[in-house]
């Protein structure tokens, strides 16, 4: 049997496929869309987990039941900061949250079916929660239901991960490529035709090679038989590294895409850290300010209604706390909140982080003398 019919008989009962079918078939890169979306549940849960939910009764801030929930514990199993974070989850992946409300508890449903009437409340049934199924059927106004602004979120992010997984795994194998070692091997003629010559070579080709084309570190290969083996030298240019540019390059691109249609800075889900002043009041304003809205609006519907909340008994949410800022960059906004009553001692202590004094004077709100009403001013007064 010529050596060359030995050769071709490695790959005899394999299917050729075209490159486009093998593409195709490809879905290693969903890890990075995983990873853009995990990024972006972990910054907005974290925020809205950092920031504090106030609560008012008569216009006046108190901290009882609802404050507790809505800020340290949802349920005897569930943290409020878990509690947040399982709801943006669930926004972001289904575009929808239910919440029962039992016992001055919340628990977040993993699955429910929503049946929406025209002119009565809508109900909700089939509701599953840490794998138990409840038998009640809950009404509208029974329930805390969230629905994500964005409904082509999922559509569109999906969509971009089907195109860029192609381009993805397409650049990483040019990156390995043009890494990979390559050569000649030299087969004189005279080579034994023999059983024994026939296994030596396909031991070569099979075991030796491929170990010595693993090797991390020095390698020889002995030849025998006169077979010589040549390696094709590389070009010495950039484009050994282009295929691992434009990987680099696309997984961006997702990231970008996924920042932008949650209205995110894109430096925020990457790490980086120039111009992080500007990217995190974007994303209060752009991102997470209208979401929280979205939150105590449903919050203040089903917990307060309207009566309540016309008496100024209502919830909000401070977001203030988010972004960190230095002691001597606000001090003197302090003194001017604190110079025309806009603060007091209590108040300016809390935008510091730190716990109020809770005592009479420090509850007092101060103004300087420099100010004075427009009508005194008008009398010529002062």
């Amino acid at each position: 049997m010529a050596i060359t019919d030995w050769f071709m008989g490695l790959f005899k009962g394999k299917e050729t496929i075209s490159l486009d079918e093998y593409i195709g078939s490809l879905t290693g890169s969903i890890f990075y869309k995983e990873l853009a979306l995990q990024a972006s549940i972990n910054l907005i849960s974290n925020s809205i987990a950092k920031s504090k939910f106030l609560t008012y009764q008569n216009g006046k801030e108190v901290q009882k039941i609802d404050h507790y929930i809505l800020n340290v514990e949802a349920n005897q199993n569930t943290s409020a900061s878990r509690f947040w974070r399982d709801i943006v989850t669930n926004l972001i992946y289904k575009q929808q949250c239910l919440v029962i409300m039992q016992n001055n508890m919340f628990y977040v449903a993993d699955d429910f079916e929503r049946v929406e009437l025209a002119f009565k409340e809508n109900i909700y049934k089939n509701i599953i929660i840490s794998n138990y199924e409840l038998r009640d059927v809950f009404k509208e106004s029974e329930v805390l239901y969230f629905e994500w602004y964005n409904q082509d979120l999922k559509t569109v992010i999906d969509g971009l991960n089907t195109e860029y997984s192609k381009l993805i795994e397409v650049g990483s194998k040019s990156y390995k490529r043009n890494k990979a070692k390559r050569g000649t091997l030299e087969i004189p003629t005279n080579y034994a035709q023999t059983e024994k010559g026939q296994k030596d070579l396909e031991d070569l080709l099979n075991n030796r090679f491929k170990r010595f084309f693993e090797a991390e570190g020095g390698a020889v290969l002995p030849l025998t038989g006169g077979l010589k083996y040549n390696e094709l030298g590389k070009e010495k240019s950039s484009k050994d590294t282009e295929g691992g540019r434009e990987t680099r390059e696309f997984i961006d691109d997702i990231f970008d895409f996924v920042a932008m249609a949650l209205r995110i800075h894109p430096s925020l889900l990457k790490g980086d850290v120039q111009d992080t002043s500007n990217a995190v009041n974007d994303f209060l304003t752009f991102c997470l300010n209208p979401l929280v809205k979205f939150l105590t609006d449903e919050l203040n519907r089903k917990m307060y209604g309207m009566k309540l909340y016309n008496a100024k008994t209502y919830v909000k949410c401070d977001t203030t706390n988010i972004k960190v800022v230095d002691l001597k960059d606000i001090a003197n906004a302090l003194d001017v909140l604190t110079r025309i009553g806009a603060y007091s001692i209590d108040d300016s202590l809390e935008a510091l982080g730190i716990e109020p004094l809770d005592t009479d004077w420090s509850k007092t709100r101060f103004m300087t003398k420099n100010y004075m009403p427009v009508e005194d001013m008008l009398e010529g007064g002062g």
